[in-house]
């Protein structure tokens, strides 16, 4: 019977609907009339009516309104309708009629986005569509499951009372679970987890005589898990996970249980949750983080179903290995990662003979792994990553004729990877062994001819890729980066299974190589290499490519549309640090939409690149010394989904300017970063649709004007930075309102008035506050002594006045360790993307990225810009002002400072004798006061103080002894008239030489024992000398692979050279006395 024309016609409107892209309802043709035979529509044989469709999975990704038709009205036209699958797809306008398909049996919409018609009424026609189904009485199957439905169940649910199949997990669904829900007495699987539903689960659920499969977990129920559950004695799979607690003993009524999971539920009694091995049929127990601990050994609970144990994520200690034993052989999948499993893994282990799958990793697990492993003959796949183990792994390990996969990254492992890996093996599958200390060279690939996924990056591996290596051709995953490998990459022509392809941090060279003979690869990492060349027509990439980073290399080659026309799947390219020229028509529309580009040290100027305006999706955008001198476009804030934006270190000129209409109201920027430009005016005050910023640099350009009250709104704000412009005015109070901020850094302006008292109040997570060289002026507010995590404070070259508030001693983050802030994370949640074309949304995800600060700072009488290192460097600079008085006494319980600059004030006094209670002191700078009285002893104490100056005030009597205080240069100690001792040349009252100690001229005086002692110690301090200084050189060449060493790295070497010459210099001219001079 062929099908019937009216819904040969709805069909055809249907598809009409819908943009085809893969062709995958080709079939469907006006030419061929008997709809039945299309592909995905099943007819009645007898009367020709439509009554199947398959169409899961055939729509395209992008789903539109083609001319203005509603793709939901063809439903209408199909009334004989049984089954309908339109899973994994994306669906415009097609909630609001499903409720006259009343003859439905199977519906199956799981895994598919709704867009309703307009997309304001998406939460009503959830509502719509959720009362609808109560229509559908012949219901047997629904699976709305992942659908991102938000309404609630309705009570109309009762109604379906033929329904044995109901799906609706992974939503964002709430309110409470109907009572009605248990007249549903034919279900026998029902799902409602991961959704957000609350109030008590309701008793009515017990009474679900025929339930097999149970899940409500991750939901919002509160109240105790009904006793109820525990009539539901055909139920096999239950699933509670993150509810709340409860009476468990009902479960020992389930004897058809077989399958239980209470992750996330606070179970601290070992007696309750080894009982759960009681249940007469239990096989898979899942009790992840749990808070769990170990139970006794003598704590005999024997099971003889169970088969599979997760135990992940608890409290359980290294005492579990000694009651294992007491399961039974039947235990094939035991996972105790995450727990606090320490000490050696105990030769028992291997008694566990019946396991396939153990995982031990995310420990504190020592010692060599033992060769007990060997024993068990079953073991396929072994998890021992992330704990401290060391010494060689056992070859019998690998050569297990079961093994499949093998973790054991993150530890310390040793030895020869060629020797381990000398199989065969015939088995393996996957090998992951980084981050260890690997050596020798990659091994025969012939030798693992099953391998798929090989990871062996982060060791210390050498030589160069094996020529087997181009035969693997099954291999799936290669990561080999950061190692020492070599040589010009390979042909890899025969890699078509290849997905990833992780190179980078090696030594590899030449030119990139042919890629389309991956036709599978996805993501190709080539960074920090020495590579040198990348040609259109030699280096062809294939079509799949997701993932390019050739960052890092020394590839000196023009890069033109020929080199990425093909790659229409690329979302994530990085150049950055190359010598790579980019030359693209103006015209030239990419093939792809970029998630990701880095651009950074290429050459793109002078013009910004106009392709980049086209990539909608785009969230990442690095163009930092890119030589671009242009004005920044309008288009450039129209790129809504940007997350990181860096166009930093161009000469890029204009001013800095937008409106709301450029700017999406949902701006997802975090990141910006525009300094070292050329940017000009005044700063633009609307800032507001950028509350999401985290980061923003403006500084090194010619900004003038007051500084906008609008960046109070940027609530999310940690990092500000407007240094070296030419702000002026004062410090707005709308900053106030950014109580995230962490660090400040308005130096080089002209910003006057006084010190907001605020910043004390109102920023509590503020770490370094920088407003060198401005004009404020007035006192300094007690309010912030309130700032614990302060450990960078930096007021000088202004003209502020006063004293040092007495306070001081309560920035705790001078006084405490490991308070110090290296680098920041934001993250966000991040919108599905959506565009005018109704193109398909990508799942919201979490965005996460770091930051570090840098600072310049006044060190040691120079100015440094510290990266990374600027965390550990607690300091105060008050330098150049007005303040006046004493040192106060809390400054001396700031034992963590490194840097304490108060010179070119009008301080007094003595300073106090408790100074030498900063022993991390590395510099000191108080010169140019009214300090008076004596150097206090106690400095002679700061043992790695480098730097000193106390030139220029009235400092009297005798500098302390010590081998630190004397050696400094004689600068640092002058303009002070009264002060002697070395190393000043005046000598202080009663320390002139006695006459007679001197020998005459052309002799010795040696006087036998003291002339011997006077020898051996100049010998000794002619070998101090030596050995410091040569053990600290051999130090910098043993650390010449560790990257750029900053300034702060060589602090200690003043120090030693100090101590040392001191040491050399008093024995020659003090103890030797029996010398001539």
């Amino acid at each position: 019977m062929r099908c019937i024309g009216k819904e040969r016609e709805a069909l055809l409107l249907f598809k009409h609907g819908v943009a085809n892209e893969h062709d995958l309802l080709d079939s469907w043709k006006k030419e061929e009339e008997d709809c039945c035979k299309w592909r995905g529509v099943g007819c009645d044989n007898l009367t020709g009516h439509v009554t199947h469709l398959h169409l899961s999975s055939l729509i395209s990704p992008i789903y539109t309104i083609s001319n203005g038709v509603s793709t939901g009205n063809w439903l209408l036209d199909l009334p004989y309708l049984i089954y309908l699958d339109l899973s994994n797809n994306i669906l415009v306008g097609f909630l609001e009629f499903t409720g006259s398909l009343t003859n439905l049996v199977h519906l199956d919409l799981s895994n598919t986005l709704f867009k309703p018609i307009p997309p304001q009424n998406w939460n009503v026609s959830n509502l719509q569509f959720l009362n609808q189904i109560g229509n559908l009485s012949n219901l047997k199957y629904l699976n709305l499951s992942n659908c991102h439905h938000s309404g609630h169940i309705t009570k109309l649910i009762g109604n379906l009372s033929n329904l044995q199949h109901l799906d609706l997990a992974h939503n964002f669904m709430t309110g409470s679970i109907p009572d009605q829900i248990g007249n549903l007495s034919n279900l026998r699987y029902l799902s409602l987890g991961h959704n957000s539903f609350y109030g008590h689960i309701p008793n009515s659920i017990g009474s679900l005589n025929s339930l097999r499969y149970l899940d409500l977990s991750y939901n919002g129920f509160y109240g105790v898990i009904p006793n109820e559950l525990g009539n539901l004695s055909k139920l096999q799979h239950l699933s509670l996970a993150g509810l709340g607690n409860g009476n468990f003993e009902w479960l020992f009524n389930l004897s058809s249980l077989s399958h239980l999971d209470l992750s996330y539920i606070n179970i601290t009694s070992p007696d309750m949750w080894v009982s759960f091995l009681r249940i007469p049929s239990i096989s898979v127990l899942r009790l992840e983080w749990c808070n769990l601990l170990s139970p006794s050994a003598t704590l005999k609970k024997n099971s003889s179903s169970i088969s599979t144990l997760y135990l992940r994520g608890n409290n359980i200690n290294s005492s579990i290995f000694y009651w294992l034993p007491h399961l039974n052989s039947s235990l094939v999948v035991l996972d105790l990662s995450q727990n606090v499993l320490e000490g050696k893994i105990p030769e028992s282990i291997g008694h566990l003979t019946a396991l396939t799958h153990l995982d031990l990793g995310h420990n504190l697990l020592t010692g060599p792994v033992s060769d007990s492993f060997a024993l068990m003959t079953a073991l396929s796949h072994l998890v021992l990553s992330a704990n401290q183990l060391y010494g060689v792994i056992p070859k019998s390990i690998c050569s297990l004729s079961s093994m499949e996969i093998i973790e054991f990254s993150f530890n310390n492992f040793t030895g020869n990877l060629e020797e381990l890996l000398s199989g065969p093996f015939p088995h393996l599958k996957e090998l992951s062994i980084s981050d260890n200390q690997l050596t020798g060279s990659l091994p025969d690939f012939t030798l693992l001819p099953s391998l798929r996924r090989l990871r062996v990056n982060s060791n210390h591996l050498n030589g160069y890729l094996p020529t087997t290596f181009k035969h693997h051709s099954a291999l799936q995953f290669l990561d080999l980066s950061n190692n020492h490998l070599k040589s010009s990459l390979p042909d890899f022509a025969g890699f078509s299974s290849l997905k990833l392809l992780y190179l980078g941090k090696n030594e590899f060279s030449g030119s990139l190589p042919d890629f389309t003979g991956c036709s599978s690869l996805r993501e190709l990492r080539l960074e920090d290499n020495q590579l040198t060349e990348w040609e259109s027509q030699s280096t062809r990439l294939p079509t799949s490519l997701e993932e390019l980073d050739l960052s890092g290399n020394s590839i000196n080659s023009t890069i033109g549309e020929a080199h990425l026309c093909n790659l229409s799947s690329l979302s994530f390219l990085r150049t950055s640090f190359n010598s790579l020229t980019f030359e693209f028509s103006s015209e030239w529309v990419p093939p792809f939409q970029l998630f990701e580009l880095s651009l950074a040290s290429c050459k793109l100027g002078p013009t910004f690149p106009n392709w980049i305006r086209n990539q909608g999706y785009i969230q990442h955008l690095d163009l930092s010394n890119s030589q671009i001198s242009d004005t920044i476009p309008i288009w450039f804030w129209k790129l809504s989904n940007i997350i990181h934006l860096n166009i930093s270190s161009n000469q890029i000129r204009g001013q800095l300017s937008w409106n709301y209409d450029n700017v999406s109201e949902e701006s997802s920027l975090s990141f910006l970063d525009i300094s070292h430009n050329q940017l000009f005016g005044a700063l633009p005050d609307n800032w507001m649709q950028f509350w999401r910023l985290a980061f923003l640099n403006l500084g090194y350009n010619q900004f003038s004007g007051l500084i906008p009250t609008s960046l109070g709104h940027l609530v999310s704000l940690q990092t500000l930075i407007l240094r070296n412009n030419k702000l002026y005015g004062e410090v707005p109070a709308s900053l106030r309102n950014c109580s995230s901020l962490g660090f400040v850094d308005f130096g080089l302006n002209k910003l006057s008035g006084k010190l907001p008292s605020w910043i004390g109040e109102d920023l509590p997570q503020l770490y370094a506050l920088i407003l060198k060289s401005n004009k404020f002026y007035g006192s300094m507010p007690y309010e912030i002594c309130h700032l614990s995590n302060l450990h960078f404070l930096d007021l000088s070259i202004n003209k502020i006045s006063g004293t040092i508030p007495p306070c001081f001693g309560n920035l705790t983050a001078m006084v405490l360790k490991g308070t110090e802030v290296a680098e920041h994370r934001y993250s966000l949640t991040v919108s599905p993307i959506v565009s005018t074309a109704l193109t398909a949304p990508t799942a919201a995800t979490q965005i996460s990225n770091t930051f570090s600060d840098s600072v310049l700072a006044r060190w040691k009488g120079q100015e440094f810009e510290y990266g990374r290192n600027f965390a550990y460097l607690k300091m105060i600079d008050l330098s150049t002002n007005q303040l006046t008085g004493e040192i106060p006494q809390g400054i001396t319980r700031l034992v963590e400072l490194k840097g304490l600059n108060l010179s070119s004030n009008r301080f007094y006094g003595k300073v106090p004798r408790e100074i030498g209670q900063l022993k991390a002191l590395e510099c000191l700078d108080l010169s140019s006061n009214n300090f008076s009285g004596e150097i206090p002893p106690s400095m002679s104490g700061l043992n790695f103080l480098g730097y000193l100056d106390l030139s220029d005030n009235n400092f009297s009597g005798k500098i302390p002894s010590g081998t630190q205080l004397q050696g400094f240069s004689i600068s640092a100690y002058q303009g002070n008239a009264e002060l002697c001792g070395k190393p000043l040349t005046n000598i202080c009252p009663g320390d002139e030489p006695a006459d007679h100690l001197w020998p005459s001229s052309g002799e010795y005086a040696v006087d036998g024992d003291d002339s011997e002692y006077e020898r051996w110690l100049l010998i000794s301090a002619v070998l101090g000398f030596s050995t410091a200084f040569w053990g600290f050189i051999g130090t910098l060449v043993l650390n010449r692979g560790r990257g750029r060493v900053e300034a702060l790295s060589y602090d200690s070497l003043p120090a030693i050279l100090r101590i040392n010459n001191n040491v050399l210099t008093a024995a020659a001219k003090e103890n030797l006395t029996g010398f001539n001079w």
